[in-house]
């Protein structure tokens, strides 16, 4: 059965959370090593040394606020769909922060509307974490069609297109979606 993105009834048994206890990480790493489309981590043997890298925070580079880490849309205890959220820049520190979320995926079979429920979500997790406006970017192979959709349906425009940016031949999508903290959006 197809949810219905304006039927909040649907989502009722939905919840975000930030993955941190030991049994949502291994939904994480299972999601990781199965993952279906093109990608130089995703779906491959590294995939839950790399999940794992991210939640402890040894890529520093990527660890800028506390806000930072893998996030999951939760139906009754399973994880449905997951990315990360980081901060990407900063600005003048005061009043604009660039985030980024990186490797959305959906569990094999589940609606896409997950992936919407977990764009918005996160959107907002990152524009309450830091004062001033926000703009949250993701970026997506040609292939990850459905994050393509998801993005568009949560509001997320199609800024741009990087040519060879993850592989030769393949085009990488840039979504974006602003906040100014002044009027909603």
């Amino acid at each position: 059965m197809e949810m219905n993105l304006n039927n909040k009834n649907d989502f009722k048994t939905t919840f975000l959370q930030r993955v941190t206890c030991a049994e949502a990480v291994a939904e994480v790493v299972e999601l990781a090593a199965s993952y279906p489309y093109p990608h130089s981590i995703l779906g491959k043997a590294n995939a839950a040394e790399y999940v794992k890298e991210l939640l402890s925070g040894r890529r520093e580079h990527l660890k800028c606020s506390d806000t930072d880490g893998w996030y999951a849309v939760f139906d009754n205890a399973k994880v449905c769909a997951v990315c990360h959220l980081s901060i990407y820049g900063i600005g003048n520190g005061t009043n604009h922060t660039l985030w980024k979320v990186r490797h959305p995926m959906l569990r094999c079979g589940e609606d896409r509307a997950y992936l919407v429920e977990l764009f918005n979500q996160v959107f907002q997790v990152a524009f309450a974490a830091r004062p001033g406006s926000a703009k949250v970017m993701i970026f997506i192979g040609e292939e990850e069609t459905d994050m393509q959709w998801s993005a568009g349906h949560a509001g997320f425009k199609e800024e741009g297109c990087f040519l060879d940016y993850y592989r030769l031949g393949e085009c990488c999508f840039v979504y974006g979606k602003t906040i100014t903290g002044v009027d909603g959006y």
